[in-house]
């Protein structure tokens, strides 16, 4: 009995350690989630909202910056047709993590369904860049990660329409929050990871889709153009990788038929060494 306490004892400490794991992780997106849900509460009590909206919203639409387009939405007193279409057009960009994470979340288990409502931008950077943790359950840890974004979202928004009920704020400027989090988490990846190039081809269609494109479309537009860079450079390299097998494969066929006429060589060479005494013995006797 001793020892199976031990064991439920030593399971419990390594999910304590690997929820702290995941909460060290996800210390950049909480020092983000917090000001920008604020900034999104504060945006909805300033549209007529109480806190509870808030709480509702980030707990079960949990969109980020399609909570604060809804505000905007709300307020020009839009339609659930054009909240659909604006909702699909922002987001869109999530069919592209979905396809990029199929590996990562096969044989996930339960948490998947809430893993797949729960990926946010910052989450979909902690979940593509940071390593499951030696001898740990990925579904674990994938849930901590994506469990603890949700709360530190819930718990920013909330506040912030709390503080905006008994608060005047100046908003000008709130909604910058969010790309600054995102140029921070970009950062931050860039310097961790040792392929640069998906960076260097994101900034590069970036900014093409911005010269060819308004501001409004190029995001779409931008995913698309770098996703076409990534998949060129992927075939590129395998078109490479194929050559060099090619070469590598002919270099040791030429070796083997060297090999092969080096040994028939030796081998005339040993008949003539040995055929050489008979000769000789023939000549004598003559």
């Amino acid at each position: 009995m001793a020892r199976n306490g031990e064991k439920k004892k030593g399971a419990g400490d390594q999910n304590k350690d690997l929820f702290t794991i995941a909460f060290k992780t996800t210390i950049p997106v909480l020092l983000g989630y917090i000001p920008l849900g604020m900034a999104f509460g504060f945006l909805l009590d300033g549209a007529g909202y109480h806190w509870i909206y808030a709480f509702i919203m980030s707990l079960f639409v949990y969109a980020g910056s399609g909570q604060f387009l809804a505000v905007a939405l709300l307020s020009a007193g839009a339609g659930l047709t054009e909240f659909a279409i604006a909702t699909l057009l922002l987001n869109f960009r999530h069919a592209f993590y979905g396809l990029s994470l199929l590996e990562k979340f096969s044989g996930i288990g339960r948490v998947k369904p809430y893993l797949i409502f729960a990926l946010t931008d910052e989450t979909y950077a902690l979940l593509t860049t940071t390593d499951v943790p030696q001898s740990s359950s990925k579904s674990k840890f994938y849930f901590y990660i994506a469990a603890l974004d949700h709360l530190y979202w819930i718990a920013g928004s909330v506040l912030g329409a709390a503080l905006g009920s008994v608060l005047d704020l100046n908003l000008d400027g709130m909604s910058f929050v969010l790309t600054a989090l995102f140029v921070v988490l970009t950062i931050e990846q860039y310097f961790s990871s040792e392929a640069r190039f998906p960076f260097i081809a994101a900034v590069g269609a970036g900014a093409l889709s911005l010269i060819l494109f308004s501001s409004d479309n190029m995001l779409l537009a931008s995913i698309i153009l770098g996703t076409l860079i990534l998949i060129g450079r992927e075939k590129s390299i395998q078109r490479t990788q194929k050559k060099q097998e090619m070469q590598k494969i002919q270099i040791t066929e030429k070796s083997q038929k060297i090999q092969g006429v080096l040994e028939i060589q030796n081998g005339i060479r040993s008949i003539d060494t040995s055929i050489q005494p008979v000769e000789d013995k023939i000549k004598e006797e003559n």
